[in-house]
């Protein structure tokens, strides 16, 4: 009984982990619209909507923006490492559908 205890809190870590990084990506666009992209930012209409990947703020030259990215790189790699230790798969990834490359 104790072992499934410990295994669920395990899963539940992995599952903040990765609202974690969702944070912290919300985190490098708010903050790069006002640093790097502050004139794209300001082009775009209201209401105008974008997607961005963590390969645009890879090459940022903004310090800010490369801490928060190793922040992002450092917190997967710990997701990765509790998930494979032990053999952990999450209910979302049994979903066919599920995208798992766009977790993190």
């Amino acid at each position: 009984m104790q072992k499934d205890n410990y295994k669920d809190n395990l899963k539940e870590a992995l599952r903040n982990l990765i609202e974690v990084n969702k944070s912290i990506f919300q985190s490098l666009i708010d903050v790069s619209m006002q640093g790097e992209l502050k004139d794209f930012n300001d082009s775009v209409p209201i209401g105008e909507v974008h997607e961005f990947s963590l390969e645009l703020f890879r090459n940022s030259c903004d310090t800010n923006i490369q801490l928060l990215v190793g922040l992002m790189q450092k917190v997967e790699e710990t997701f990765e490492s509790l998930r494979n230790l032990n053999s952990i798969v999450l209910e979302e990834e049994k979903d066919q559908d599920y995208d798992y490359d766009n977790l993190f």
